[in-house]
Order: structure tokens, then C-alpha cells, then sequence
């Protein structure tokens, strides 16, 4: 790649401005400026900090994702954003514009996955990548060689980084989807095995590497355990299936769209992913 290198900041909006949100005193209109105010002191911290040439703000789409059509129970009980903040999401959308961001939404994509396909397809370009989330799911992308690529948790002022998910999750990067896959995602309401806890995940991993292997092997393992995992491999592969973000979807747009204050930064809303 000729020229100045590319340095995307990618931004988990939803993510950013409903934690903001849940921690502003009060309620209503009050509310809502103090999130505006405190989204926009965020937004100028991290351009301050990492100085990207492209910026994206992902929303989540409305409709059912491809992950609620396979397993309707997807996010089931997950709390509703609140009225209030739902109303004036326009608000945010323009903020976003005035810091030169655009946002950008697929009507029937989670912003998850139109995050990581825009990291993987600008880092294999030359582009470096600023993922800012608190999403553990985006540790996934850790698993590959890809030394331009920086996922920031905002909050705790930190990288999310090798180490930081060897001691939270006692598994490597490139096995977080198989680790969630047996011991369940509840952010998102995705069971896993039952009776298969956090470490009992992370030590089968540890011996076993990834699903296939394991299933292949129960029985070496204690009686116990083998039985709690038999019968259990189609959905624990379909649980996987599930977690894993996706990074090859075919998006409709290109780099050039997302350089900081490009074309006023206007919200692009497509149809579908």
C-alpha cells in the first residue's frame, strides 16, 4: 500500500453510549445531556489518543440478525435500552457527525460483526486498527498475527491484549469461542454445557485445543465429566457457530467513505448485510 497508512478507529456505539448512559446521575432530559456531554468528552479522548485518519461508529441493525434466526432464544431477557435513550439516538448520531465519525448501520446486522469484518478487511490491506469495545467477544480477532490491531477498553483505560485474556479466561485468544461455546455465553443468553463451568472449560482446553479434538477423545476423560459432555457436541458446535464474530460479511462500503470528517460524516444506513 503506497502512501500514508490507514488507521481506522472502529467504535462499538451502542456499547460506548448506553455504559455512559447507565452511569449519569439522574434521569430523562437531564440524563441524556449528561451522556451527549460525557460521549462527546469520549469521542475526543480517543481521537486525542490514537490520532486515526477513518472512523466508524457501528450500530446495531433493527431487525433479526442471522444469530436470532438460528437460535431464537438470542439475547432473550437481555435488559431493553431505555425509552428515553432510545428516542434520542438521533442525537448521538449527530455528535458522532460533529466529531467527524460516521455512523454506519445494517438494518439486519449486529454491529459486532460489521466491526470485525471492517477490521479484518483493513488490516489485510496495510491499515492499522483501533477496535474500541468492552465486548469480551472481540478478543477473538487476538487469535491471529495481526500487530496493527489494538482493541481499547475505553473505561478501564487499558488494551485488550494476549495476556489480558490468558488471565481472565485462562484460554488463548484463538480459543475464546470454544471456551464460551462449553461454558455459555450469558451476556447473550447462549448456554453451554451443562455442567461444564469457567474452569472446567478452560483446563479441557488447555489439554484438548478445540472442540473437535475434545469430543473426539471423551472417553479419556473421567466418567463424570465424559458424561456431561456426551450427546452434547452438535450444540456445543452450533453454540460456537454462535459466539464466533464473523469477519467475511460483504459490506457496501469503503475505507475512503470513513475518513474523519469525509463527505460531513453523514449516518449510513443500509438496507442488508
Amino acid at each position: 500500500m503506497s502512501g500514508e497508512q490507514p488507521h481506522l478507529l472502529l467504535v462499538d456505539a451502542l456499547n460506548l453510549i448506553r455504559r455512559i448512559h447507565a452511569a449519569v446521575p439522574g434521569d430523562g432530559e437531564a440524563a441524556m445531556e449528561g451522556a451527549l456531554t460525557s460521549a462527546g468528552q469520549a469521542v475526543g479522548r480517543l481521537l486525542s489518543r490514537f490520532q486515526p485518519s477513518h472512523g466508524v461508529c457501528a450500530f446495531d441493525g433493527w431487525e433479526k440478525s442471522w444469530r436470532h434466526q438460528a437460535y431464537p432464544e438470542y439475547k432473550a431477557g437481555r435488559k431493553p435500552m431505555p425509552d428515553d435513550l432510545k428516542q434520542g439516538m438521533e442525537r448521538f448520531h449527530a455528535l458522532f457527525r460533529y466529531k467527524g465519525l460516521t455512523s454506519l448501520t445494517y438494518v439486519d446486522l449486529e454491529a459486532d460483526d460489521i466491526l470485525a469484518t471492517l477490521a479484518m478487511k483493513t488490516l489485510s490491506r496495510g491499515g492499522r486498527v483501533t477496535l474500541v469495545s468492552t465486548d469480551k467477544g472481540f478478543a477473538q480477532l487476538l487469535g491471529g498475527d495481526y500487530p496493527d490491531l489494538l482493541i481499547w477498553d475505553h473505561f478501564a483505560r487499558q488494551a485488550v491484549d494476549r495476556d489480558f485474556v490468558v488471565r481472565r479466561f485462562g484460554v488463548e485468544p484463538g480459543q475464546l469461542a470454544d471456551y464460551l461455546a462449553l461454558c455459555g455465553d450469558t451476556t447473550n443468553h447462549i448456554r453451554g454445557v451443562d455442567g461444564i463451568g469457567a474452569k472446567t472449560a478452560a483446563k479441557l482446553l488447555a489439554e484438548y485445543g478445540n472442540l473437535e479434538t475434545l469430543y473426539a477423545h471423551l472417553e479419556e476423560l473421567p466418567k463424570g465429566q465424559a458424561a456431561k459432555l456426551q450427546g452434547t457436541r452438535n450444540w456445543a458446535l452450533q453454540a460456537r457457530h454462535l459466539v464466533r464474530l464473523r469477519t467475511d460479511l460483504e459490506l457496501d462500503c469503503r475505507l475512503k467513505a470513513f475518513r474523519l470528517g469525509a463527505a460531513m460524516s453523514l449516518p449510513q444506513v443500509k438496507e442488508k448485510g
